[in-house]
């Protein structure tokens, strides 16, 4: 976010941002089921102030919500730092599910509702491809046995942590995005500890950096915008 530029506003332009934020998220918000969902969110630490993750069934309705922000007033304070763009996916080495609730499970994902959880955490990972540890010269049998720790891992957090993964290749510049929510971070830092033993990680996983970040609504905004102004009101 622009702070210089917020701080020099007066209170009407404050408005409009708001105004603004209230018509993009109203958009957001007339998502029909399984077309869309989305989450805003600040992000800790310095690599952003804001997120917004955002599903959608095609790419060209990612560009309308892209346009929608970047020609709003809203988009007038925003700079954009990084972006993802991947598509939903369930896991590949569990087998084609054989009861309605595993087939639950496989919609669940691939179209989802996004949780209300107050913190999400986002990663890009990528397999190694190096000499003696080249994950895409195992064979099926092999990564689907790597690929069955982490599952055994992940199950054990099932109710604390909701976890989507989406595929990125040829998407973007690494080959696949993590996403967890939770109501308590510390269990999103501990599941990852533990999945950093797991050899499908230790040995094959390659992790570029990781995002945290806490929900906000449009309640949080009007303290977001509050800044020491530099200019009149």
């Amino acid at each position: 976010m622009d702070w210089q530029l917020i701080r020099k506003m007066n209170q009407n332009t404050r408005a409009s941002i708001m105004d603004a934020y209230r018509m993009i998220n109203k958009t957001l918000n007339e998502e029909e089921p399984d077309q869309g969902s989305h989450y805003w969110f600040r992000v800790n630490g310095f690599k952003g102030d804001l997120g917004l993750m955002v599903l959608r069934p095609q790419l060209t309705d990612l560009t309308a919500v892209e346009a929608l922000i970047a020609k709003s007033a809203l988009g007038t304070i925003l700079q954009p730092s990084r972006s993802f763009v991947s598509v939903t996916e369930v896991g590949t080495y569990t087998g084609k599910p054989k009861t309605d609730r595993g087939w639950g499970y496989v919609n669940a994902h691939l179209k989802p509702q996004l949780p209300t959880m107050n913190y999400i955490c986002f990663y890009p990972m990528n397999k190694r491809r190096w000499p003696g540890a080249n994950w895409y010269e195992l064979s099926y049998d092999e990564r689907q046995k790597e690929m069955h720790e982490h599952g055994t891992i992940g199950r054990r957090y099932a109710g604390k942590i909701k976890q989507y993964i989406t595929g990125a290749i040829g998407f973007d510049d690494e080959e696949w995005g993590v996403t967890l929510f939770a109501d308590d971070p510390i269990e999103i830092k501990k599941l990852i500890t533990e999945m950093r033993y797991a050899a499908a990680s230790a040995v094959y996983g390659d992790f570029p950096y990781f995002i945290i970040g806490t929900k906000i609504t449009e309640n949080d905004w009007p303290m977001l915008l509050s800044v020491n102004e530099g200019g009149a009101e």
